[in-house]
């Protein structure tokens, strides 16, 4: 399948609804100043946002919503009623599937709880979707940008890390990443995205109220680019079923805009005239693949086979594969985390 029209979008947003600072109207015409074509509102334990699902001019917004016990907190999207918090994860997880939803693992890997946040960790890591995972997807947020943030906040650099906020990224860490590689090794199709859980809170510091951070400048950090072989729907109903599509198979990347766009990447696997891009299973029983990647522009890249580089090089690359197994992409720039894209997975 050709995957010709990529679509830039948001996960993981807060309004009024619940904790975050902003209303709908002022949270889509921040979206949609930052060149977005989607979002996904998460209010905690909270649909209230619903009427605002649909088109405004030329972004989508889709409304779920995440579930939020003292921990272990799970974006539930596809889902028209909201899932009890009170329920073990397993159980709520059960539910959310149940009712024909899907759902994302939210910042799993937090560790440290300051002044600024608590810790919501992912606590049981063999708790990683529903009971019956056969031919269930599910979604882990390997880079949560405010809760990368957070866990990079002291009393000593809290203000320099607010002016200048790359200090306080480190990118997917590494346990979240191995996570994700050994469930998708094991067959348990598992999406990865990027989330900004953005809340643009409203902090007091000593010379007034300041904004940490506006979803303006929020929407231009992490962004999930979904894949389409067609043009978006004008249809609400269908555009959202295309972003959730696309999600759920694996179709779409993300990339921290602070260090570049990167609207048409390629990534794909390639035999003869025969191609196959992330989220496809080609087989390896009809000769060797080719792998070939360029993200546009100098970055450093990185082909990952079953969470072991491969090989890497600057801006593009062309391998050849014998092997079978879980191949994807990451980029850097500027030595810092920037691109990650779902797997190809590569069969015997």
């Amino acid at each position: 399948m050709s995957l010709n029209f990529s679509y830039p979008g948001a996960i993981h947003i807060h309004t009024i609804y619940s904790d975050g600072s902003g209303s709908f109207p002022e949270v889509i015409t921040a979206a949609r100043e930052a060149g977005l074509r989607w979002i996904v509102v998460t209010d905690h334990d909270t649909l209230e946002g619903k009427r605002f699902e649909g088109w405004h001019d030329d972004l989508l917004v889709i409304v779920g919503h995440e579930i939020t016990p003292a921990r272990n907190h799970f974006l539930a999207l596809n889902v028209d009623q909201v899932i009890d918090n009170r329920q073990a994860p397993q159980d709520y997880i059960d539910e959310v599937y149940g009712r024909g939803g899907f759902g994302v693992i939210a910042h799993p890997d937090e560790r440290l709880k300051n002044d600024f946040k608590d810790v919501y960790r992912w606590d049981d890591w063999t708790i990683d979707g529903p009971r019956d995972r056969q031919n269930r997807v599910v979604g882990l947020e390997l880079w949560n940008i405010m809760s990368d943030w957070g866990e990079h906040l002291t009393p000593t650099n809290k203000y320099l890390n607010f002016f200048i906020p790359r200090l306080g990224l480190s990118g997917p860490t590494p346990a979240t990443l191995a996570w994700w590689d050994r469930l998708n090794m094991a067959g348990r199709r598992t999406f990865g995205i990027g989330g900004v859980d953005v809340h643009a809170f409203k902090v007091s510091v000593p010379w007034g109220v300041v904004e940490v951070f506006p979803y303006r400048w929020m929407f231009s950090t992490l962004t999930n680019y979904v894949l389409f072989d067609i043009p978006f729907a004008t249809d609400p109903m269908q555009a959202r079923n295309q972003v959730f599509s696309a999600l759920t198979q694996g179709r779409s990347y993300f990339a921290n805009r602070l260090d570049g766009d990167a609207p048409n990447i390629v990534f794909i696997a390639r035999r003869n005239q025969e191609s196959w891009s992330v989220g496809d299973s080609p087989s390896l029983a009809a000769g060797p693949l080719t792998i070939v990647a360029d993200v546009g522009c100098n970055a450093h890249i990185q082909l990952i086979r079953d969470g072991q580089v491969v090989v890497s090089a600057v801006r593009a690359l062309r391998h050849s594969i014998v092997q079978p197994g879980v191949y994807r992409l990451e980029g850097y720039r500027g030595g810092r985390p920037w691109l990650y894209a779902n797997p190809i997975y590569v069969q015997a």
